[in-house]
């Protein structure tokens, strides 16, 4: 009886133990490479999983935002498309951006989404995204008009 006890005590412990592990958040961020959570990034934002685009450009931004913004300092203009790809990070990061702000909208974080516009608008105009179609566009262009009517929206809620 007392190594039953000692077993039923000892699984009782485990599963506490067990139980008070943090929980996995559910992401899968691949290689941790910055076009791995962009590209992650837009597939859970087409799925509908704004929460998981939100946590993948998230790590995008924390691992790669200081090279994309070293990379940003050192230009004077877009780059063109016989270099565009060398400034990855700044791309990326970029474009994780604008994810962001897109699936913060999709979940109600409209003032979230707004600060994550106006970094790429301000901070990281020169990145650029590759669209599947065959052409490069720009994720500060398309953050402009969501800026406006971000704004737009703030100040008719006062």
């Amino acid at each position: 009886m007392k190594k039953i006890l000692m077993m039923l005590a000892a699984v009782g412990c485990i599963s506490i133990s067990v139980a008070e592990e943090p929980r996995s958040e559910g992401v899968d961020y691949g290689d941790y490479a910055s076009a791995t959570l962009m590209i992650k990034g837009w597939e859970a934002l087409g799925e509908g999983k704004y929460d998981d685009a939100v946590k993948l450009t998230e790590k995008c931004v924390e691992l790669y935002e200081e090279k994309a913004k070293e990379m940003q300092a050192s230009l004077s203009a877009k780059p063109s498309g016989d270099v565009v790809n060398d400034y990855w990070a700044l791309n990326d990061v970029g474009t994780c951006y604008f994810i962001m702000g897109e699936a913060l909208v999709k979940t109600g974080r409209k003032s979230d989404a707004l600060l994550a516009y106006k970094v790429v608008r301000d901070d990281l105009y020169y990145a650029q995204a590759w669209d599947p179609k065959g052409w490069h566009w720009s994720p500060s262009d398309a953050a402009y008009p969501k800026v406006q009517m971000l704004e737009a929206q703030q100040n008719d809620d006062f």
